[in-house]
């Protein structure tokens, strides 16, 4: 099966520097699997590549290693490299893991953040309230994404932040795939008001629990939308 998606997007492409070759064929495919233009399952194939975007197949196949690395595509000897499928036990997996080193990540942010980085909260917040408003969800998910961006830098780990960089990218790709925009988003908003007050408020035990807690339903959410997707 070929690249659907690329027959009207080759314009979006472009070599740019200083990022490597394979890190921009990376990136591209990275966003088109989040933004769902690459489907769960589909084949990437190496040869429409190569020809849609005029390189070789050299930094195609180092971009699927490192999209494989970052749990985006799998790769079947014989067969080829493929979109992974979400499944129960991804979900399963995966949150609980955010869930804990986010709450860390609040509580180590507590002794460094300053007034500048509440405002930035603060902000984000209100331009979440917006986008849930007007129904514009991807950009719901990019304010959400600040949000808690502002606690994981304000954290001061490095190490944190990488780890948690790839876990985010999985749930934004996973918060895509479910069509929550359907929802009412008015307790997602509320949970992330009782965050910024309990930052405000300095009330570190409470704030590591409500943002474990926060993405913890999360997790509850997606599992029983796998469920009535499989029944």
């Amino acid at each position: 099966m070929g690249l659907k998606l690329l027959s009207g997007t080759e314009k979006d492409f472009a070599i740019q520097h200083p990022p490597s070759l394979v890190d921009q064929v990376t990136n591209f495919l990275t966003d088109s699997i989040i933004e769902g233009r690459l489907v769960l399952g589909e084949r990437l194939v190496e040869s429409d590549l190569q020809r849609r975007f005029g390189i070789s197949r050299g930094p195609i196949r180092e971009s699927f290693r490192m999209l494989e690395k970052d749990g985006f595509v799998v790769t079947i000897p014989r067969k080829g490299t493929y979109v992974r499928k979400i499944t129960r036990k991804d979900i399963e997996e995966t949150f609980p893991i955010r869930a804990y080193l986010e709450g860390l990540g609040a509580r180590l942010a507590l002794s460094h953040i300053q007034q500048g980085d509440i405002d930035r909260i603060e902000l984000a917040l209100s331009k979440m309230a917006r986008a849930a408003q007007m129904n514009d969800f991807k950009a719901y998910l990019k304010h959400h994404s600040e949000f808690h961006e502002v606690f994981i830098l304000a954290s001061n780990n490095d190490a944190l932040r990488e780890i948690l960089q790839n876990l985010r990218r999985q749930f934004m790709w996973f918060r895509l795939l479910y069509l929550y925009v359907h929802e009412s988003l008015e307790n997602e908003l509320r949970a992330h008001r009782d965050i910024l007050d309990l930052c405000i408020r300095r009330d570190v035990d409470r704030l590591e629990y409500r943002m474990r807690e926060h993405i913890s339903v999360a997790m509850e959410k997606f599992l029983n939308y796998i469920a009535s997707k499989t029944s």
